[in-house]
């Protein structure tokens, strides 16, 4: 066989191990459009990784797999965590999919506006996607270890939902959720009106949070913070109700009696003037908004009309007040008594079915 022969044979041999290399790197591997669901444990090693998709059949060639992994550029390092790999997806996507830590499935957490720092807390605890570290720190801690701890931790991680990768630290998920807090509070306070009573951001956050949890009602939050600002202008006492209800704590029960206006706590606006001395809650941005860009009014005072979350009546005198209050009170018993109705005439044409059954036709 002469040398012209034997060059052109491990030429056509060269071009086709070549097309078959380039055939296995780029055929896909997936082919079902809900893509595939796989997850890296920490520790796990690339090999072992080849191993287990060789093993359920996703990898069909383990040895053309592992010659892709030497000549492939870049770290070998695998990066752990919930990937999907999407339809479509080769040995080379793979490869560069668990080498660069793109492609997982992310998972969601959301903060709801009002919410309390014990509420977060608890939600956090049950978020089983999340990597837990935080059951031994106390608020304390927890603001140390975010370079705060001259803070408390009510009211400075904002609401919103945050997306994260499956086995995240809860701390690091806290710590989006700080500075988020700290992004929107700071533009809030960059971009606040001239003239309003408050000596820094912190009592922004203080008074939003008063905000988020007295209405539901967007419209109104500028409304109440201007009967806020009005009484701080004229050194009275601000006395919201959900500022005492979080002085109580675990106290309170659902209702608020005479003796809770009267409880000797930091957070009871009845007996103390000024600001209770922490936010009490979780505030969005429209409450944020609404403390720096108030609606300007002359208005003093406001009750619910039609239960505890509002829509409110808003008065600019005590008597005006005095007769918003009657109203509502009656507005509350004439629901009462149309829910009373209600049950009764249900359980009176319950009873009437009860008694007269339906006659079945031959």
């Amino acid at each position: 066989m002469n040398k012209q022969r034997i060059k052109l044979i491990i030429f056509v041999l060269l071009f086709l191990i070549i097309i078959l290399c380039l055939k296995f790197v780029f055929t896909p591997l997936i082919t079902d459009h809900h893509g595939y669901p796989y997850t890296i444990k920490p520790g796990e090693s690339i090999k072992s990784v080849i191993d287990d998709l060789y093993y359920k059949n996703i990898i069909k060639n383990r040895l053309l797999f592992i010659l892709l992994v030497k000549l492939y550029k870049g770290r070998h390092d695998i990066k752990a965590g919930e990937y999907l790999f999407p339809k479509g997806t080769t040995p080379y996507s793979l490869l560069n999919q668990i080498f660069t830590g793109s492609g997982f499935i992310y998972h969601q957490f959301t903060i709801v506006p009002g919410w309390t720092m014990r509420q977060l807390r608890a939600a956090i605890a049950n978020e089983s996607h999340l990597q837990h570290t935080l059951q031994n720190l106390n608020d304390e801690a927890l603001m140390d270890h975010l370079g705060h701890p001259d803070l408390k931790p009510e009211g400075e991680f904002y609401p919103d939902t945050y997306f994260f990768a499956d086995g995240t630290s809860d701390f690091l998920l806290l710590k989006r959720a700080f500075k988020a807090m700290q992004d929107k509070l700071n533009v809030a306070w960059q971009g606040r009106e001239l003239g309003l009573p408050f000596k820094n951001m912190y009592e922004v956050l203080i008074i939003a949070s008063m905000i988020e949890k007295e209405t539901e009602f967007d419209v109104e939050r500028p409304i109440i913070a201007g009967v806020i600002i009005n009484r701080l202008h004229k050194n009275m006492l601000l006395q919201i109700d959900p500022s005492v209800i979080y002085g109580l704590g675990t106290h309170f029960n659902g209702t608020i009696y005479k003796k809770d206006l009267l409880a000797k706590t930091p957070y009871n606006t009845y007996i103390n003037k000024g600001l209770p001395p922490t936010p009490i809650a979780m505030p969005g941005s429209e409450s944020l908004m609404a403390v720096v860009h108030p609606q300007h009014h002359h208005y003093l005072y406001f009750v619910a009309r039609h239960g505890k979350d509002g829509p409110h009546q808003f008065s600019e005198t005590l008597q005006e007040h005095y007769m918003a209050v009657a109203a509502a009170k009656k507005l509350h018993a004439q629901f009462f008594n149309n829910i009373l109705i209600r049950y009764y005439l249900l359980k009176l044409f319950s009873d009437q079915v009860m008694r007269f059954p339906l006659i079945k036709s031959e």
